[in-house]
């Protein structure tokens, strides 16, 4: 009896020992001399060692593990935290197109009217868009993936990017519910901004009574019929009982208004997306608590404003309409520095920006939107993981986080820079050099 157990006690142990061990089988990688950027520090001649998907070691003066395959910068490489999209919609498929009304336009499906919350991009993603290769090339390992569509398209789900793998790399499902003042496709009801907002309304009365009609079936017995499963209002279940945000996209200040309305009436959270005219409503934002995922879709610059040529025809009339049309300019591109000032939470989301316009905008935010440099890495990183809710596991670098970062040529902000390595997740693409201009081009 005694020899029985000490074998089973022996092959216990045995099984463990085997488990650590093969908890520490993945060889640890590092880069060193490289140029390290946290939030805040600069590491020169640097050392960064992960393994597992973490961060084991970072810093000046760092021991790399014996089984660690290095790979040696020469001083010249720059390490930043991967850069983190808040909502964008890469990978999304088409929203489907109708060419004729319904038959009854004020009483369409769910689909036609485009409101499916139901969705996840988890499981309709287009793996083979370029964008996911694309977005790792501009410094991005993370990102919140939405669906294109009209009003309520779908979940958000958050992802690991990493080209067309990225399907498998599947962070968090369902961090909120991705909705619009988007309304449906040709003759059909919701097709005005009027109609969206009591469709919302409408959504929510209906979705309280499925659900205390399912709580009542639920606790009584008897013969009482069972009740509805209706998925669209289910979906709508946790963002009533504020589980789970809105990751509502709105620009002007009239529909940041309504969505403050909608907010008082049916008591959803909220994440804004997108903001153009955020700052018209700092104040009140940051009273609610509201964090905007801000585009950095800037216009363009008045034609008149990079002439170098002088005007000497100028009339008074036009004179004022330049100095109008030149306040507009400004002031949108000065919406992130107004939000910040306010003491708003502010994260990124490119929600539809093409990729090949992002260093450009970076410029003109650091030229003209009185941005820093170490500001805007905040906003692409750290302060976008917040609002996500993972900022204690990414947005940084430091030991215990997610080794998820970017290995530029130069400093992100310089134009010729480019991305040699993108680690995603711990695991490491390689790409050719190109220059950011070069890069661009080829974008979509």
């Amino acid at each position: 009896m005694k020899l029985a157990r000490t074998v089973t006690i022996c092959i216990a142990l045995l099984m463990v020992f085997s488990l650590q061990a093969g908890a520490q089988s993945a060889p640890a990688q590092a880069f060193k001399n490289v140029t390290i950027h946290t939030n805040g520090n600069t590491i020169e001649s640097g050392t960064i060692v992960w393994r597992n998907g973490v961060i084991t070691a970072i810093g000046e003066e760092v021991s790399i593990p014996f089984d660690a395959y290095v790979r040696d910068g020469g001083d010249s490489l720059h390490v930043y935290p991967g850069f983190i999209d808040g909502m964008a919609l890469w990978g999304s498929p088409e929203p489907k197109e109708y060419d004729e009304a319904p038959d009854e336009p004020g009483n369409p499906t769910y689909e036609r009217a485009g409101i499916q919350p139901f969705r996840h991009p988890a499981s309709l993603l287009e793996v083979k868009d370029k964008s996911l290769v694309k977005a790792q090339k501009h410094g991005f390992t993370t990102a919140a993936l939405g669906l294109k569509g009209q009003m309520l398209p779908g979940q958000i789900d958050l992802f690991f990017i990493n080209g067309e793998k990225t399907q498998n790399y599947i962070l968090d499902r369902g961090i909120g519910v991705l909705a619009q003042f988007e309304g449906a496709q040709g003759a059909a009801y919701p097709s005005t901004l009027m109609g969206v907002m009591a469709q919302y309304r409408q959504l929510f009365y209906d979705a309280k009574a499925q659900m205390q009609q399912q709580v009542y079936f639920a606790s009584v017995g008897g013969s009482y019929p069972a009740p509805d499963h209706e998925r669209v209002l289910e979906a709508l279940y946790p963002v009533m009982k504020q589980q789970q945000p809105f990751y509502f996209v709105v620009n002007s200040d009239e529909n940041i208004e309504r969505l403050f309305t909608l907010q008082d009436e049916l008591g959803f959270d909220v994440i804004l997306v997108s903001g153009k005219e955020a700052y018209k409503k700092a104040d009140e934002l940051k009273e609610r608590n509201i964090p905007v995922l801000v585009s950095i879709d800037l216009p363009e610059k008045p034609e008149w404003k990079t002439d170098d040529k002088e005007d000497e025809n100028l009339t008074d009339e036009k004179e004022h309409f330049r100095k109008r049309q030149m306040e507009a300019y400004k002031a949108d591109v000065t919406n992130i520095k107004k939000l910040l000032e306010a003491g708003v939470k502010v994260g990124y989301a490119s929600n539809g920006l093409k990729l090949s316009k992002l260093h450009e905008n970076i410029s003109t935010l650091l030229d003209e939107g009185g941005l820093s440099e170490d500001q805007i890495l905040k906003l692409f990183t750290k302060s976008t993981a917040d609002i996500l809710g993972y900022g204690q596991k990414m947005g940084d670098l430091k030991k215990g986080h997610i080794a998820s970062f970017s290995v530029f040529t130069k400093p992100f902000i310089e134009k010729d820079t480019s991305v040699l390595y993108s680690v995603s997740n711990g695991e490491v693409m390689e790409f050719e050099p190109e220059s950011s201009k070069k890069s661009g081009d080829k974008d979509e």
